[in-house]
């Protein structure tokens, strides 16, 4: 199967948001068992290369610090 650019940059992601982790010293395990991440979902994702879900890869962010703001706008509530 061919890896698309998206996925050779995902994989590249998770490997820095590991690095940040272990540069905090958080205790992975404890931290990812909190955020509802199974080890072996976990070892998966951090160890075999996995690409994490939506919400993994969120947790993972919010478990190294970075902070993801999404833009939004105000609509009026009328009919057009």
């Amino acid at each position: 199967m061919e890896t698309t650019v998206y996925e050779s940059r995902a994989k590249e992601m998770i490997i820095e948001i590991r690095k940040i982790i272990e540069v905090k010293g958080l205790n992975l395990n404890t931290a990812l068992e909190e955020a509802g991440i199974s080890a072996s979902t976990a070892d998966n994702i951090l160890n075999q290369g996995a690409i994490p879900s939506l919400s993994e890869f969120l947790a993972l962010c919010e478990i190294s610090g970075i902070t993801i703001h999404l833009p939004s706008i105000e609509t009026p509530n009328t009919a057009m």
